[in-house]
């Protein structure tokens, strides 16, 4: 009875590490994904900078080109 029950203890650890490994792994490709999307929302941020810019840079020059007609 003892015998069978150590038994089915050891299998429930061994479930358990086999989750642990399992969600450690998870955790790290979580990780790796999280850091990879704040970087392209770095780079998306700044295009838009960039593209904002452009726009309002384009909207001045027209605005002067009218002033000067």
């Amino acid at each position: 009875m003892a015998e069978k029950l150590i038994q089915a203890l050891e299998a429930k650890v061994a479930d358990l590490i086999a989750l642990s490994h399992e969600l450690n792994r998870e955790n790290r490709q979580l990780k790796l994904r999280t850091a990879e999307l704040q970087r392209e929302r770095k780079e998306l941020l700044e295009r838009q900078r960039k593209a904002s810019e452009a726009v309002d840079n384009t909207l001045q020059r027209l605005r002067n080109i009218e002033g000067g007609s």
